[in-house]
């Protein structure tokens, strides 16, 4: 796996239809560039900052992002995008609407205000993630694994949740959707 660090940065091409494959990217700030139509294959990001970035045309397949700022961005503007791996990172404000993202690992992660509606995020796994403020309706969380994460929240009777896993006291947040007072004694 070739790695790239913040002294190559200047070096790498990120003009469309620049593929990397099989590639680390340690420390380097995006920001900066235009990543139109570029595409990532099997590459791990580890402390990144991509916040904000327009992905636009974007492939990214097998993809982890470890200790990464991922604030503010539009993954529907992706061309491509199949299991991500989201460890340690911040997707605050992201938007994920309708995407088939099953089997995603969001381990670790700050997801606020997020926007997952619609999304396919069956069998995925959120652990030790917080979900305050993110927008889960409509979503298929079916096998999910919602067990060591908090401040999701979302109705239940228009979110398939069939085999997903929570844990208590987390899970009465569910109830405080449907508008139900819970004590707790």
């Amino acid at each position: 796996m070739k790695t790239y660090t913040k002294q190559e940065i200047n070096d790498l091409n990120f003009s469309p239809d620049s593929i990397f494959e099989d590639s680390k990217f340690n420390g380097l700030d995006f920001t900066p560039y235009d990543l139109k139509s570029v595409s990532f294959l099997n590459c791990h990001f580890i402390n990144c900052n991509l916040a904000n970035l327009l992905l636009t045309n974007v492939s990214m397949r097998d993809i982890t992002f470890e200790s990464c700022n991922l604030i503010g961005i539009n993954w529907c503007n992706l061309r491509r995008f199949e299991t991500p791996k989201f460890i340690d990172s911040k997707l605050d404000f992201s938007i994920f609407q309708g995407l088939k993202l099953n089997n995603t690992q969001i381990i670790n992660c700050s997801v606020v205000d997020a926007d997952f509606s619609g999304a396919d995020l069956s069998k995925s796994n959120f652990s030790n993630s917080s979900f305050q403020g993110t927008n889960l309706d409509r979503a298929i969380l079916s096998g999910a694994d919602f067990r060591t994460s908090q401040d999701y929240i979302f109705d239940v009777r228009t979110t398939k949740i069939k085999g997903a896993k929570f844990t208590f006291p987390h899970v009465i947040s569910l109830l405080t959707a449907l508008g139900a007072e819970v004590d707790i004694e």
